[in-house]
């Protein structure tokens, strides 16, 4: 397998787990003093990180939830930001422009805000009311689920957190063996831009799995592949992009194991009646040693992500395209 080290996958995520108490404490602090609502913002692929957190809030709390986009949010405003609002961001590098200003934007407000950065002394822990940094650490989805899960846990809509937070203390193992059952899925992604890159291609998913997916599109083929992508919705799908699929078109699904599934495998029945190039990474295909079946929906975005992985080191391989590489982003003032 190339680029893949055991031994600092379980690292790394060891290193995040330590963090759990410490996030879990920033957890009962907002639920002591209160709070209305709670926001997820960041920008770009951070955001997109934070998506499922926010679809698993609206699936199991009464917590009122919503996402925003921070350039667009500091235009627009919202009447449901107020100063009994919490807000979650984040962003590895803790310099990301938008989600920087929308942090003092939202503490202009006096909103309390929770930051997740990758690195300790940053503008954005500055600029919120609690930070928690994760250096190395990942992955950094648990970030997110040790803080809305034991809020959650708190207002006693989610009994299990401690049995499910408890099961994740072996997370590292876990990402090692899902991603050595993955590789040969990620070379055979990979082989099908061996001669030639697709004109385009379309990746679709939903629920729990929808942000990564998206991620995947936008970080990963856009962003660092440079490859004309397509990313909608399971649920949207027969809303236009219907209408692209035809031989010779490449369209990836990305399947979780929540109550959005039947919405993939709505998408997969159509699909592979009108292309020859369908390609499925589903979580169901793994196993997920040392997790009980009940959570296996929660833990999809951290495991299909582990999934991809396998698919993009191997797509940079053979294209002989870096990832670290951009033409425009951080490089050029816009």
């Amino acid at each position: 397998m190339i680029d893949f080290d055991e031994k600092k996958i379980i690292e790394k995520a060891d290193k995040l787990y330590a963090l759990r108490g410490e996030l879990e404490a920033v957890a009962d602090k907002v639920c002591e003093a209160g709070f209305d609502n709670i926001l997820f913002t960041s920008a770009g692929g951070s955001l997109a990180a934070l998506e499922p957190f926010a679809y698993m809030m609206k699936s199991m709390s009464k917590i009122p939830v919503f996402t925003e986009i921070p350039a667009e949010l500091m235009v627009t405003g919202n009447a449901m930001v107020t100063d009994k609002t919490v807000a979650i961001l984040t962003s590895k590098s803790g310099d990301t422009k938008e989600t920087v200003a929308v942090a003092k934007w939202l503490a202009e407000r006096n909103v309390t805000t929770i930051s997740f950065c990758g690195e300790e002394n940053s503008p954005l822990k500055e600029a919120t009311t609690y930070s928690v940094c994760y250096g190395e650490g990942d992955p950094h989805d648990l970030m997110a689920i040790f803080v809305v899960g034991k809020i959650m846990y708190n207002r006693g809509e989610f009994a299990d957190y401690p049995q499910f937070a408890d099961e994740l203390k072996n997370l590292g193992n876990l990402l090692v063996s899902v991603q050595k059952a993955a590789d040969e899925k990620g070379k055979a992604y990979a082989a099908m831009f061996a001669d030639k890159d697709k004109e385009y291609q379309i990746w679709t998913g939903s629920g729990m799995t929808w942000g990564h997916t998206y991620s995947m599109a936008m970080c990963v083929l856009e962003e660092c592949q440079w490859l004309r992508t397509k990313s909608v919705n399971s649920a949207e799908f027969f809303h236009g992009t219907i209408e692209m699929v035809e031989k010779g078109v490449l369209v990836c699904v990305g399947m979780g194991e929540g109550p959005t599934r039947p919405l993939d495998e709505r998408v997969i029945h159509f699909v592979q009646k009108h292309t020859d190039q369908l390609f499925v990474f589903d979580t169901k295909d793994y196993e997920f040693p040392g997790i009980s079946d009940k959570f296996r929906w929660l833990l999809s975005p951290v495991m299909l992500w582990a999934i991809y992985e396998r698919a993009y080191t191997n797509l940079a391989d053979v294209r002989k395209h870096t990832l670290d590489i951009r033409r425009y982003y951080r490089r050029l003032e816009y």
